[in-house]
């Protein structure tokens, strides 16, 4: 252990004191030996004080007692070491030592305490985490369950309106008269219905002709706008079929023409289709799908 040059000479100080103190309790015991005898006459030997007889008798066995003990000096006392400036300063570190050394304790405590409550929240927060995105799994889940559900919805929908339509034209080709028969209707003197796929079955016009020309919506919803007439300069004729897409709001966002179904591809005939195609309007359906497509077919008559 390291000592400073203080503790050195205190060291010595203590010693040489002890040295001295010693050396004084020998010289004071020598100078007052107790062992010298005063000088006196002898007396014979005897345990009474009266007696008679020239021989000296028999020594008697002697018993066994107890000589008291003879007093003797009482141990010097030690004087009770004195604690030096030193000392108290070793004292004084070695308390402060251990005062810091809880104070490291406590504050080496605090700090995993916080570590501990740190590692606690990220637990918590990691956990929150991992429920937030299994709700959000869920809810995506049910999302898409909802749009396929809605889906099937609109596309049973649909095949019921076409199967209604596809209904609805066999009761226009069986005649205008629900009693007659179901050989045909004209005045050709051929088997047949005589008539056009885009006719009215209670039309007596059973040729066509004329400067007109007609319009045929397929579509899921019923019109709010109905497409207008085109205008176009052509001397062409025929039909053109135009698959339009449309909106949640009823709008038609696309029109593209020539599907199948047309009759011909003259592309003034064409334009006036798309053209007219693109101003009509549908009634808004905020279940439908984002897009549905339909068609307008167009049947042109040959301008004079």
């Amino acid at each position: 252990m390291i000592t400073t040059k203080e503790q050195r000479i205190a060291t010595a100080g203590t010693a040489i004191f002890c040295v001295l103190f010693l050396l004084m309790l020998v010289l004071v015991r020598f100078i007052n030996d107790p062992t010298e005898e005063e000088e006196g006459v002898l007396v014979n030997f005897g345990d009474t004080e009266q007696g008679m007889g020239q021989v000296e008798p028999r020594p008697a066995v002697a018993e066994n007692i107890p000589t008291p003990p003879t007093p003797s000096e009482p141990a010097p006392s030690e004087p009770a070491p004195q604690q030096s400036g030193e000392e108290e300063v070793m004292n004084q570190d070695f308390e402060e030592s251990a005062v810091i050394e809880q104070k490291k304790k406590n504050e080496k405590k605090k700090q995993d305490d916080e570590l501990k409550r740190q590692r606690e929240r990220e637990q918590q927060q990691e956990l929150e985490r991992q429920q937030e995105l299994e709700r959000q799994r869920i809810a995506e889940q049910q999302r898409i369950q909802e749009a396929e559900r809605k889906k099937q919805e609109e596309q049973q929908r649909q095949q019921q309106q076409l199967a209604d339509a596809q209904n609805k034209a066999k009761s226009a080709f069986a005649g205008k008269n629900p009693n007659g028969g179901t050989s045909g209707e004209g005045d050709s003197n051929k088997p047949g219905n005589q008539g056009s796929l885009n006719g009215d079955p209670n039309s007596t016009n059973r040729v066509g002709g004329g400067s007109g020309n007609g319009i045929k919506v397929s579509f899921g919803r019923s019109s709010v706008s109905a497409p207008p007439m085109p205008k176009y300069e052509s001397k062409s004729e025929g039909k053109v079929v135009v698959e339009i897409q449309v909106d949640r709001e009823g709008k038609v966002t696309s029109a593209s023409a020539g599907k199948k179904g047309s009759t011909t591809n003259d592309p003034i005939l064409r334009k006036a289709a798309e053209e007219s195609a693109l101003k009509a309007k549908f009634a808004p359906d905020p279940n439908a799908a984002i897009i549905q497509y339909g068609t307008i077919t167009y049947t042109f008559i040959q301008q004079e």
